[in-house]
C-alpha cells in the first residue's frame, strides 16, 4: 500500500529518518562512555523500544506507571519512572511491577518515600530510588544539598528501597540557542554530579547520575561523573527542534497525513487534522500548529477538533488530494493516536500500535 492511499488524519513515521536519528543519539552515548536510557514518552512504542536497546540503550525512561507496564509487559526490563512518586495506586502498581523487571523511581519528598515504603511492605517487592535534582527547570526536584542528603538517609533505612542515585532534567534547555543549551547542559551535569559527589562523601553508595534532554544531550553526556542521559524527542525531532536549530526539517520523521477538504478562497484552505490530531499546544518560536512536509513555508495558522486552517499561502494539493505536517510537539502528538504507519520511500510497512498512550486506572 503507498501511503496516499491511507485514510486520513493517519500517523506517519519515517523508518530511514527515525532509523537515522535513534543511530545517532546511540553514537552520542557511545562516544561520551555513558549509557543512554531513551524516555519513551515521546514514542509510546514497545516497537522502537526494542529497537533502541538493540542499538545499546540499558533500558528506558518513563513518565507514568502505564508507560511501566506496557513496556514490561512487552518485554523491556529495566524501567526508570522519572516522575515524583506521591500516589498510592501508582506506588503500589510499581511494587507490583518490580517483581518482573528492574524497576526505579524517582522521588523529591519524604511523603514520596513513606508511599513507596508502604508499597514495597505490601508486596514484598524491592524498588530502586533515585533523587530528582532541580538544576534550574524550577519545576520538581530538590536544589539543596542539604536537603537531598536529609532525603536520602529517609530512604536508607526503609527495607525494600535501594537509594541507587539522583537525577534531574533540564526542560529549560527547550527553546533556548545553541549558547544556551551548551550552558544548560553544563551547569545541568556539574550541578548533579556535585551533589552525587556530596552523597558519596556521605556514605551513599551512588551509582547513577542520570541527566539529560534531546537539546542538553549531547553536551552533558561530556560532563566527567555522568553515567546516563534519557533524551526522548530525538527519535522523531519536530518543529520545535527545528526551530532552535537542534534539527532540520529532512531529520523529523514524524508526521501527521491529511486531505485538503475545502479551499473556500484564494487564501485558506482546510485540512481533516485539527486539535484532536494536532494538539492545540503553542510552542516557543514556531508559528503556528504544524508544518507542511515539503512545503516547509506553509504552516497550519489555526485549529478546530477536526479542522486545520491554513490562511496565505496553501498547499499546491487540491481538494481531495494529500498532505503530510510535521508537528510542532512529536510527544503530544503521538499520544492522540491509537496506531501509526511505519513508511518507507512512500510504501506502508507496518501498521504498529501505540500501545503506552493514554491512561489505565488499574487497581
Amino acid at each position: 500500500m503507498h501511503i496516499h492511499d491511507l485514510p486520513t488524519p493517519a500517523l506517519i513515521v519515517d523508518r530511514k529518518r527515525l532509523k537515522n536519528n535513534l543511530e545517532s543519539m546511540a553514537e552520542v552515548a557511545a562516544a561520551a562512555k555513558v549509557k543512554l536510557r531513551p524516555h519513551i514518552k515521546t514514542h509510546k512504542s514497545p516497537f522502537i523500544a526494542h529497537w533502541q536497546q538493540e542499538l545499546g540503550a540499558c533500558g528506558v525512561t518513563v513518565a507514568t506507571i502505564d508507560e511501566a507496564e506496557i513496556m514490561v509487559y512487552n518485554g523491556i526490563k529495566d524501567i526508570f519512572m522519572a516522575y515524583p512518586m506521591a500516589e498510592v495506586h501508582r506506588a503500589e502498581r510499581l511494587a507490583r511491577l518490580s517483581r518482573l523487571a528492574k524497576v526505579s523511581v524517582g522521588v523529591d519528598s519524604k511523603a514520596g518515600v513513606s508511599i513507596l515504603a508502604e508499597a514495597v511492605s505490601k508486596y514484598d517487592a524491592h524498588l530502586g530510588v533515585l533523587i530528582e535534582i532541580d538544576t534550574g527547570l524550577h519545576r520538581t526536584g530538590l536544589a539543596s544539598a542539604e536537603n537531598v542528603a536529609e532525603l536520602a538517609r529517609t530512604i536508607s533505612k526503609v527495607p525494600g528501597l535501594e537509594l541507587r542515585g539522583v537525577f534531574t532534567h533540564a526542560g529549560h534547555a527547550h527553546g533556548a540557542d545553541a549558547e544556551g543549551r551548551t550552558r544548560i547542559g553544563q551547569a545541568e551535569g556539574e550541578i548533579t554530579v556535585e551533589i552525587a559527589q556530596s552523597l558519596r562523601k556521605a556514605g551513599f553508595p551512588i551509582q547513577e547520575v542520570s541527566t539529560g534532554s534531546t537539546p542538553s544531550a549531547a553536551t552533558v553526556a561530556q560532563v566527567p561523573g555522568v553515567t546516563e542521559i534519557r533524551p526522548g524527542t530525538y527519535v522523531f525531532n519536530d518543529g520545535s527542534l527545528v526551530a532552535i536549530g537542534l534539527a532540520n526539517w529532512q531529520q523529523c520523521a514524524l508526521t501527521v497525513l491529511a486531505t485538503v477538504v475545502s479551499k473556500p478562497g484564494s487564501n485558506r484552505c482546510i485540512l481533516d487534522c485539527g486539535s484532536k490530531s494536532l494538539a492545540s499546544d503553542k510552542q516557543k518560536g514556531v508559528p503556528g500548529f504544524g508544518t507542511i512536509k515539503g512545503q516547509e513555508t506553509t504552516s497550519i495558522s489555526w485549529l478546530n477538533e477536526e479542522h486545520g486552517v491554513i490562511e496565505g499561502d496553501s498547499p499546491h494539493q487540491g481538494i481531495g488530494e494529500k498532505v503530510e505536517i510535521i508537528p510542532n510537539h512529536a510527544c503530544t502528538v503521538m499520544n492522540l493516536f491509537d496506531e501509526y504507519y511505519l513508511v518507507e520511500d512512500g510504501i506502508v510497512l507496518a501498521r504498529i500500535p501505540v500501545a503506552a498512550r493514554g491512561h489505565r486506572h488499574l487497581i
